[in-house]
């Protein structure tokens, strides 16, 4: 490429240079900027105390411009062990129960999981509910557990965990008719 060739693209780089310093960033021109800052009240700080303290905001006491909340605490509270299967939809309660039930039956045996794998509809109960049995009696365990150490503390609330159980699954649950 010839020399003369580059002097075309030269003005027009310097051109651009040229208009880049005119305009003004941002949507308003200078001059208006100036014209808005001139009508603005320029900044006075208050005056000092009479005792020598200033009126910023110290270790004990906010600004006059600050609001203090009461101090609290927030404790936690946490959810329950088993709230995960309360909160979710049936049908992914239905697959965990059936997970349940075929990971109980592969303690057995591959030709236990093979023979049990299978459920025929109207004359067997389905995995899920083979599951929900299984999760039951884990969870009757697990309480006659409870019983058994609170007999050693206190034979009356023993009693009363027993007498609660019981109530538990031969007493119909609040809202079924």
């Amino acid at each position: 490429m010839k020399p003369a060739g580059l002097l075309p693209l030269l003005s027009a780089g310097l051109v651009t240079l040229a208009a880049a310093d005119e305009t003004a960033s941002g949507l308003v021109s200078r001059e208006i900027k100036a014209h808005i800052r001139e009508s603005l009240p320029t900044y006075q700080p208050p005056p000092p105390k009479a005792g020598g303290e200033t009126t910023e905001a110290t270790e004990h006491s906010p600004a006059p411009d600050v609001l203090v909340l009461p101090k609290m605490i927030v404790r936690e509270v946490r959810l329950p062990k088993d709230a995960a299967d309360h909160l979710m939809s049936k049908r992914d309660f239905n697959r965990k129960m059936e997970n349940l039930y075929l990971d109980t039956i592969a303690e057995d045996g591959p030709l236990n999981v093979i023979l049990n794998s299978f459920t025929i509809p109207f004359l067997f109960p389905s995995k899920a509910a083979r599951g929900r049995a299984i999760y039951r009696a884990k969870e009757m365990e697990r309480l006659v557990h409870v019983i058994d150490v609170s007999k050693a503390i206190s034979p009356a609330t023993a009693s009363k965990y027993i007498q609660e159980m019981d109530n538990s699954h031969t007493t119909r649950p609040a809202g079924i008719k």
